[in-house]
């Protein structure tokens, strides 16, 4: 085992609980950032959106076989299942992850349309030919030499796949401030180096992949990325005093300042958060000029509409009396989502 996957499995499983308690993980299984829209209230809106804009984007059908590539505990290959009934295949190289979606699976998957394995997206035991999508959602960024994942993304794909990555796209720094932040951002999330436009481009075209569409979705993503750099301020605090008495480790000290250094990069424009959907190419290959023309059909999916209060999702008074964990999360999530957009 490699030291960078023991690198990323250990910080998956040390930093759960992060995830848990800002991202309310347990019910969103969402490992990613929320796409907002002008219809947008909460969250956890927008992190459902988020799965929602992967199928509207790769224009996802009941009838491809998806593959998701580094699927976390699962969140997206289940809403794909159970909102537009297509098969898929969920993989990831945390253990942990696995465990955790095959236990999704068992609580939300009532057709059995998912199954989920523990591998690495460089070399899976798929054979050729198999997908007609291949997704991955800010964990192509993890591939330590990014065109090993894309090669594997293109050998398993079908004539005429798609590839659709979301992710962060980094341009060359601009000075030594921007390249410093964009460092220590890598390093909060346990990540040797991120995804560079220009470089992925290139080897996306090496690679034989054609029809190469781009989206950028930087403002919608923006409203989590502020979510994060709030969380930042009292999670560091209370990061280096449970670290000080052996209740933390290094890494998740490290991991509650990530949401500072991706506001900061957001901030110098290091970086743009787009769809990138990239074909296999086919006998009967169509061309698109942007994701306008081939985002044609609506998904036939009602959409979540959060309307929950806080004092409904963390009653304060309960069963069994009065509960001090859910009036500090009420505060928490108050102050984290008030007046995050403007609706």
């Amino acid at each position: 085992m490699s030291n960078h996957k023991v690198k990323i499995e250990e910080y998956y499983a040390e930093c759960n609980r992060d995830y848990e308690i800002v991202w309310q993980l347990k019910e969103s299984l969402a490992l990613h950032l929320g796409y907002w829209d002008e219809n947008t209230l909460t969250n956890r809106q927008a992190l459902w959106n988020m799965n929602f804009q992967i199928a509207r984007h790769a224009q996802i059908t009941k009838d491809d076989f998806v593959l998701d590539a580094g699927c976390g505990v699962g969140g997206t290959s289940l809403f794909l299942a159970n909102n537009i009934g297509c098969k898929v295949r969920g993989i990831s190289i945390s253990s942990s992850q696995i465990e955790k979606a095959k236990s999704n699976k068992q609580k939300l998957d009532k057709n059995d349309l998912t199954d989920f394995s523990c591998q690495s997206f460089y070399n899976t035991n798929f054979e050729d030919n198999t997908f007609d999508v291949v997704f991955a959602i800010e964990s192509a960024l993890y591939s330590e030499t990014k065109d090993v994942f894309l090669k594997e993304a293109f050998r398993v794909l079908k004539p005429g796949g798609r590839l659709i990555v979301a992710d962060w796209y980094f341009r060359t720094p601009q000075n030594e401030s921007e390249k410093e932040n964009t460092r220590r951002f890598a390093k909060t999330w346990a990540v040797d180096h991120f995804i560079y436009e220009k470089e992925y481009l290139e080897d996306l075209k090496e690679i034989g992949f054609k029809n190469i569409l781009l989206d950028d979705v930087s403002k919608n993503v923006f409203p989590s990325v502020k979510i994060l750099y709030r969380s930042y301020f009292p999670g560091i605090f209370i990061s280096r005093i449970s670290n000080f008495f052996g209740k933390r480790k290094a890494s998740q000290v490290e991991n509650s300042k990530s949401g500072k250094y991706q506001y900061l990069t957001y901030k110098q424009g290091a970086w743009k958060y787009k769809y990138l959907l990239a074909f296999k190419p086919s006998n009967n290959e169509k061309q698109f000029s942007d994701f306008n023309e081939y985002m044609k059909d609506d998904l036939s999916i009602k959409p979540f509409i959060d309307t929950e209060k806080f004092k409904d999702r963390f009653p304060v008074v309960g069963k069994n009396g009065f509960s001090v964990r859910n009036m500090f999360k009420r505060i928490m999530h108050f102050y984290l989502e008030r007046n995050i957009v403007k609706n």
